[in-house]
C-alpha cells in the first residue's frame, strides 16, 4: 500500500514536470501597455461630449489666453487640446501670454475617468492547490454583464484681460460613454458601445490617392471621349426626331 502511494506521487510529480515544460515552451513573451485602447477612447469620447456643450460664441474676434492651471485631469494633454480647437472654431484668436490677450479663460475638471463593474451569473475562477503546486480554475460564465463608463465633467468661464470682469461662463458640462460585454452560455464576450465606430480603412479611397499624371491624363481622356460619344447620340436623336416629324 505504501509502495503504491509513492509511484502515484511520483507519477504527478512527473505528470507536472511534463507540463510545465510544456508550457515554458508555449509561453510568449509579450509587453502590454497600461491602458487598453477602449478605455482611452471611453474617456476620450466622453470629453469630446462635455466639450462640445459649451458654449464658446463669445471669443469671436477676440484674442484669447487660456488658463490650464486648474485642468487636473486624467488625460489633461487631449482635453487641453480639445478646448483649444473648441475656442478656434469659434472665431477666437489664441495668444500665448495673458499680457497679449483680450479674454483669459480658466478652464476646470471635475471628473474625467472611468467606473467598472461585472455582474457573473456561474463558477468564478477558483485557487486551487495540489501536492504545493497552485492553479486557478477557468471561470464559467453562464450569463455575464460587464460595464465601463467613462465620465467628464468640465467647466470655464472667461474674463476681461484688464478690468477683470467677467464675459461669459459656460457653466457645468457632462458628457459619459458607456461599453457593456455580455457573455451567454459561455459564448462572447460581445460588446456594444454608444460612440461612433472606428474608421475602416477603404482600399479604393487609399489607392485613389496614389495617382499618377499618365493615370489622370488617361482618366480625363476616357472622361472626354465618353462626353463627345454622349453628344453624337443626343444630336442624332433630335436629327432622328426632327426628321420624324417633316
Amino acid at each position: 500500500m505504501e509502495a503504491s502511494k509513492k509511484r502515484f506521487i511520483v507519477l504527478a510529480l512527473f505528470a507536472l514536470t511534463i507540463a510545465a515544460l510544456f508550457a515554458g515552451c508555449a509561453d510568449l513573451s509579450t509587453s502590454k501597455p497600461e491602458r487598453t485602447a477602449q478605455e482611452q477612447l471611453l474617456i476620450s469620447t466622453a470629453a469630446d461630449r462635455a466639450m462640445s456643450r459649451m458654449d464658446l460664441r463669445s471669443v469671436r474676434g477676440r484674442r484669447v489666453f487660456i488658463d490650464n492651471t486648474h485642468l487636473q485631469a486624467y488625460d489633461a494633454p487631449y482635453v487641453a487640446g480639445k478646448f483649444r480647437n473648441a475656442v478656434s472654431f469659434n472665431g477666437g484668436l489664441i495668444v500665448d501670454a495673458k499680457a497679449e490677450a483680450d479674454v483669459i479663460i480658466e478652464l476646470y475638471s471635475g471628473a474625467l475617468s472611468m467606473n467598472e463593474s461585472a455582474f457573473n451569473f456561474g463558477v468564478p475562477p477558483i485557487e486551487l492547490s495540489v501536492l504545493g503546486t497552485g492553479f486557478t480554475t477557468p471561470e464559467i460564465a453562464l450569463f455575464k454583464i460587464q460595464t465601463q463608463r467613462s465620465v467628464a465633467k468640465f467647466s470655464a468661464f472667461g474674463y476681461a484681460a484688464v478690468g477683470r470682469e467677467m464675459i461669459f461662463s459656460t457653466g457645468t458640462q457632462f458628457g459619459s460613454t458607456t461599453a457593456r460585454s455580455y457573455t451567454v452560455l459561455l459564448a462572447g464576450p460581445f460588446t456594444f458601445v454608444d460612440m461612433p465606430p472606428l474608421p475602416r480603412e477603404d482600399k479604393e479611397e487609399i489607392f485613389s490617392l496614389v495617382v499618377t499624371p499618365e493615370i489622370e491624363d488617361a482618366q480625363q481622356a476616357d472622361e472626354v471621349q465618353q462626353a463627345d460619344e454622349a453628344q453624337d447620340a443626343d444630336e442624332a436623336q433630335d436629327a432622328d426626331e426632327a426628321q420624324d416629324e417633316e
